[in-house]
């Protein structure tokens, strides 16, 4: 009898499988420097057939997964000779019975509650030192329970558990991703720079690109060949770090109200969310091995026709002909403060009806193009932009690290630094003696703009301000 997770591990290495056998296929022809046998063509043929129907398997398996860890339950086969009625309740299809046992864990109060949760829990065993299972056990005392789960998922980051099939912490693999996934979703939520689709790639990997067009001409009889030249380009995006610290006293750590955990919760997110959005969306230079430059930067602003619709429509006008000069002006989107977005949707034609009624506080669509607000958006600013012409590395997440003996460096300009060491500051506070716990946040970023008119913009735009809507 297996859990559904250990089917749906079994049946992507079946097609795993199956695709390795497809290549092998296939590249014994081009070896050979033939065309496939007809043996050879049915063979491929009915393992991509195969390959279809495991497919549609593994979507149905995965969702009923995802189906039962969203409502906080767990999913499990229907044991031969059980009675479905009187196991639980029955889930029916064309595949095996299967059984959902409903669990006591009720959903977090915000997001990221119980991620949150398990930091505390972590730091309050610092404070009180308490060591092997003390984090567990503060937390089966908290919120034992009303989240069970929770409780295990500690256990399984204390002991010496492993995630294969077979060892005794691989069920709790998928539980901790829930916990961790949701800190960084709500971290991703409140950031411009996460909503935006751009282009992702993998770190440390060098990409090259042509940056100047070749030129070819018409050549006369006897007539010499005109020389031409095409610009390449190179770009390496190693990971950045973005970090924050945040000191709470031990008190606050103590708290066991909602209130204080979201307190904890938005120290830790807060700093890191704004510094990310403020550089992606600055004209900021690069810092070598420090920071990435703005998108903006090396960018000269237009200057606005003017706040009428007129002046609207002649500044989006101007904007996208950049991009179509370039012969690529597809899926461009806008970005803009919200001030800007809630003037944009306010101004009136004379009949007092919208002239731009898809555009809000939280964005929309304006003259066909989406549009997407943030805070950190630079005032007066209305920006054009191509996604995917925008690079970052795959996000590798949030790292939380906890200490209440640290020494902390309590200043927004810090001089400390391991490689130089210099002269002790004033402003040095020990977590021990100052009954105070330090939790840092760290995450790796770095983008760069993947061809140089990936972004244009206003940089006075002041739409609404006039009377009238023409």
């Amino acid at each position: 009898m297996k859990t559904i997770a250990e089917q749906i591990r079994d049946l992507e290495a079946t097609r795993a499988a199956k695709a390795a056998r497809m290549t092998e296929v296939v590249q014994k022809s081009l070896d050979e420097g033939r065309s496939t046998d007809e043996g050879e063509q049915d063979e491929f043929d009915t393992l991509d057939g195969e390959i279809k129907q495991l497919d549609g398997d593994l979507v149905r398996l995965k969702r009923l997964e995802s189906l039962a860890v969203q409502k906080g339950r767990t999913v499990e086969p229907l044991a031969a000779g059980a009675s479905p009625a009187k196991a639980g309740s029955e889930q029916r299809g064309t595949g095996p019975t299967i059984i959902v046992k409903s669990s006591r864990d009720g959903e977090d109060k915000f997001a990221g509650q119980s991620y949150v949760r398990m930091v505390i829990a972590k730091a309050l065993a610092h404070i009180e030192g308490i060591g092997g299972s003390a984090p567990a056990d503060i937390a089966a005392k908290r919120w034992g329970k009303t989240n069970p789960m929770l409780v295990q998922v500690i256990k399984a980051g204390v002991a010496g558990g492993g995630s294969d099939s077979g060892e005794w912490g691989a069920e709790l693999v998928s539980a901790d991703n829930r916990y961790t996934g949701d800190f960084v979703e709500y971290l991703y939520g409140r950031t411009l720079f996460d909503r935006l689709p751009l282009r992702q790639v993998p770190a440390h990997v060098s990409i090259k690109g042509q940056d100047g067009a070749a030129t070819g001409y018409w050549v006369g009889q006897s007539k010499a060949i005109p020389v031409t030249t095409a610009d390449f380009s190179t770009v390496s995006l190693t990971p950045l770090k973005v970090g924050a610290i945040a000191v709470v006293s031990n008190e606050l750590m103590r708290d066991s109200s909602p209130a204080a955990e979201m307190l904890v919760r938005d120290a830790l997110v807060q700093a890191s969310a704004q510094r990310v959005d403020t550089t992606f969306l600055s004209t900021s230079a690069a810092s070598a091995g420090v920071s990435p430059a703005g998108i903006l930067n090396g960018v000269a602003g237009h200057n606005s026709h003017g706040p009428s619709v007129d002046g609207i429509i002649a500044d989006f006008k101007q904007l996208t002909a950049i991009f179509q000069s370039y012969k690529n002006a597809s899926d461009l989107v806008v970005v803009t403060t919200p001030d800007l977005a809630v003037s944009l949707g306010l101004m009136l034609t004379a009949l007092g009806q919208q002239q731009f009624p898809g555009v809000g506080q939280d964005g929309g669509t304006l003259l066909g193009r989406m549009v997407y607000t943030g805070d950190n958006v630079p005032a007066s600013a209305f920006i054009m932009l191509k996604p995917s012409d925008i690079w970052r590395i795959g996000d590798s997440g949030v790292q939380v690290s906890i200490s209440n003996v640290a020494t902390i460096e309590q200043d927004g300009a810090p001089q400390g630094a391991s490689d130089t060491p210099t002269a002790a500051s004033a402003t040095l506070m020990s977590m021990y003696q100052t009954e105070s716990t330090a939790i840092k946040v760290v995450r790796s970023v770095n983008f760069a703009k993947r061809r140089s008119h990936a972004v244009q913009y206003i940089d006075n735009a002041d739409y609404g301000a006039s009377d009238t809507g023409t």
